[in-house]
Order: C-alpha cells, then structure tokens, then sequence
C-alpha cells in the first residue's frame, strides 16, 4: 500500500500528514513530535511498542481526530523522535484506524477501499 493524506486535528489546530499506510502497525497514527506540535495534543501518556528488529522503544501518544478522506474518528497519536520514514512520509496510519474509518487496503489494486461498518 501507498502513502495518503491524514488530516490529524487537536484542540489547538489541523495538520496534513502524507502517510504510509502501515498493515503491520498495530496502533492508529505515529509520527515525529515536531509534525504534530500545532495541533496542541498532549501526548502525556506512554506505551512500549516492539520494532520489527526486536527492539523495544517507548512511545508517547495523546488523543485527537484522524480523517482519511470523507472519514473522521478520533484515536491515538503516537509519537516517536526516533521514528525513521522514507522521505516525503510524516506518519504511519495503522490497522487499528483503518477499521475505525471503515477502510481496507485492496490487496489487488494496492488502495484504500471503503467498507460497510456492521452493527452487531
């Protein structure tokens, strides 16, 4: 899956984010401190997070509005200073905001896809 555009909102102001789209990521947005400051989320809050080498590193997060596309919900951001992203890439958007905003990566086209919300 490719990159897109994740608008992240806190109580201060909005940020757009061009974010990969991360189907082993287990969270909802993790980025940089710096790209997020604006926004005034308070990322006082921590959790350990396991890197795919094995490595353990503690993350910070707060909570704010995530929007993809036409949805929006709110969720964790997370923030790292020593996250390392391809260049042109602000964050990570994860499995766990993908079901929350009602997408799926298509695993043949490689895009987002809408997908209906069941009430069980």
């Amino acid at each position: 899956m490719g990159a897109t555009v994740v608008k992240v909102r806190g109580p201060r102001g909005e940020v757009s984010l061009r974010a990969l789209v991360d189907t082993g990521f287990y969270g909802d947005v993790i980025t940089t401190p710096e790209r997020i400051e604006a926004t005034g989320i308070v990322c006082k809050y921590e959790r350990i997070r396991r890197l795919p080498d094995g490595r353990i590193a503690k993350v910070k997060f707060g909570g704010g509005e995530i929007q993809v596309q036409d949805s929006t919900t709110y969720g964790d951001v997370e923030v790292w200073e020593e996250l390392k992203l391809p260049e042109g890439i602000d964050a990570l958007l994860g499995v766990t905001a993908l079901e929350k905003l009602g997408y799926r990566v298509n695993p043949r086209t490689g895009e987002l896809e809408k997908v209906e919300l069941y009430l069980l």
